[in-house]
Parts: structure tokens; sequence; C-alpha cells
């Protein structure tokens, strides 16, 4: 599939600044912000996108990602990529693999739930 048939117009990048937010496990949150910070920063410096993670000690996290469209999408699909990586280097208990999805919980304002779900 090409970007034009995802509908996606190529040439200049609009102007938008898109923000997303996922809320996600400390486990999860861990495995992104590497030792010392280092996977965060570096997916931050790859995809140009500005990443915070929520602070505390609580079992859930807020990531806020902001950027364009494309680094959003760039930053997005490394966070995925990271937490495949991470479950497939998980130790397997027994023989069989049964590996669970990696699913990425967004955080949406009710104001933009409509818009977001349709007619």
């Amino acid at each position: 599939m090409s970007s034009s048939d995802a509908g996606l117009e190529e040439g200049p990048e609009l102007s938008i600044t898109l923000t997303l937010r996922m809320l996600m496990h400390g486990k999860e949150v861990g495995s992104i912000i590497g030792k010392k910070g280092e996977t965060v920063k570096r997916i931050r410096e790859q995809s140009s996108a500005r990443i915070t993670i929520s602070e505390g000690s609580c079992p859930e996290r807020i990531t806020t990602i902001t950027g364009s469209t494309a680094a959003v999408f760039h930053a997005v699909s490394m966070i995925a990529f990271k937490l495949d990586e991470d479950l497939c280097a998980a130790p397997a208990n027994g023989g069989s693999v049964s590996r669970p999805p990696v699913t990425l919980r967004l955080v949406i304002p009710a104001s933009q739930c409509g818009s977001l779900i349709g007619k």
C-alpha cells in the first residue's frame, strides 16, 4: 500500500502539530525509557518528536508524544517495535511460546471522541 493509498498526500507536510497520549503500565514505560533514559533519548532524536512520561510510582503512567504527524508516527512505530522486541526477548515459561499482543491504550478527551468515531 503506498502512502497515497492510505489517504496521505506526498509533498510538503501540513503544519499540524499532533499530540498523542497513551496509558502504559510501569513495565512498558521502563522498557521505553531504557537504562539511564537512553532508549527514550534515541527515540526522541530519531523521530524529532517531543516525548514526555508522567512522573510517579503508580501502576500506570501517561506517555505524551507531540510533533508533526510524521514525527509522531515514527515515534509510535519505534515504541511499538521496542515493546515487541522486549516481548520476544522475555524467557518463555514452558515449551510453547504464547506471546500476548502489544496493546497501546490511547487517552482521548471526551470533546474529541465524536470526531474520532464519526457518524
